[in-house]
Parts: C-alpha cells; structure tokens; sequence
C-alpha cells in the first residue's frame, strides 16, 4: 500500500486491509522456563515474555527474541535494541546491564539494591 492511499484510509477512519499480509506470531523460547517471572516484574505479560533470559524482549511492542539485557527496574529482560535506547536517559546509572544467565530472584533483588545504592 502507498504512502498516500494509507495517508488516506487513515483520514476516512477505515481499517487497514489485511489481504496477503501474513503477521507471524511471536514464538516462546524453544527451552525450559526455569525461574519464574519476579512478582514486581512490570508489565506483568502473559506467558515468558520478559522473564526469560534469552526469551522475548520485555518492551510491549517488541517482539525479537535474544533478550540478554535485564531491567533492574522493571525486573525483565530487553533484547539489545531495546536495552541501549533505556540506558540513553539513564543519567547516574544504567538500567539495563547484560547478563550471561537467568538470574535468580535474589540476584534480582540485589541488583534492584546496588542500582539504588548506586543512584545516591
């Protein structure tokens, strides 16, 4: 669809053709999910998204997998992308840090405390 005619459908009100456009949907981590998600984990999404290390990034209108930035703030985990465009306006200290495993909810605590400390 051009530019324009979108343009156009949008100022009739119309809603968007969905002919021969096919929307994947987005698919789990193809492992085991071993820790749950942390019960202060925001936003609170259905199934794995965010909660797993590796899994599906965090942010509500993303969808890639490799979420391997945890959020002290947020307790969940960003893909790269993501995660770069968080710490952007993080002034003292940074959001998001890259971990190499799934962390534990005490590890998660501790974190979230050595952010706090470190934002003083």
């Amino acid at each position: 669809m051009s530019y324009s005619s979108e343009l156009s459908r949008r100022l009739r009100k119309k809603p968007p053709t969905t002919a021969g456009c096919h929307i994947p949907e987005p698919q789990g981590p193809d492992f085991k999910v071993v820790v749950p998600p942390h019960p202060q984990k925001y936003p609170n999404h259905q199934g794995s998204k965010g909660s797993v290390f590796g899994g599906i990034c965090n942010r509500t209108a993303c969808d890639r997998l490799h979420a391997e930035f945890y959020n002290r703030g947020t307790y969940g985990y960003y893909c790269a992308e993501d995660a770069i465009g968080i710490n952007r306006y993080s002034v003292k200290t940074p959001l998001c840090i890259e971990v190499d495993h799934d962390l534990t909810h005490e590890e998660m605590d501790a974190h979230y405390r050595r952010m706090m400390e470190d934002m003083r």
